[in-house]
């Protein structure tokens, strides 16, 4: 991956993708600015189940279809590891796996993209670029 070409999705802007929310269409259009769209391999356990929990097996074939336009990075040793010692220890652990993958990215990181306050604040805690279109 090249310099800042990435956007990094958490679950929060993910699904918004997949079901139709007011702030939907502003982030296809960041989208569009961005090479490749990247995420933890958790984003697909968050977004399945996100979609059955609200009931709307409708919605799964859409959202296996927008999981495979983001490369999903490993859960391996180094990126476990560092979210284990991330700080703040504040940082919930599903965040801290979200924001060690998106670490893992390097320079080619352009931004964070997250509708989640805590996330929020915990990737500009880290000197993490964040974005929520609106």
């Amino acid at each position: 991956m090249t310099s800042a070409d990435t956007a990094y999705l958490d679950a929060s802007a993910a699904l918004k993708l997949v079901m139709r929310e007011p702030e939907t269409p502003a982030l296809r259009r960041d989208l569009t600015r961005w090479r490749k769209m990247a995420s933890s391999a958790l984003l697909r356990v968050e977004v399945v189940r996100a979609v059955r929990r609200a009931g709307l097996p409708g919605f799964l074939g859409e959202a296996r279809r927008q999981l495979a336009d983001i490369y999903l990075i490993g859960l391996d040793n180094d990126v476990l590891e560092r979210a284990a010692v991330l700080d703040p220890t504040s940082v919930r652990s599903l965040d801290a796996i979200h924001l060690a993958a998106a670490l893992s990215l390097g320079p080619a990181l352009g931004a964070v993209l997250t509708y989640d306050e805590r996330m929020s604040a915990a990737a500009r805690d880290l000197g993490l670029p964040v974005r929520s279109p609106r």
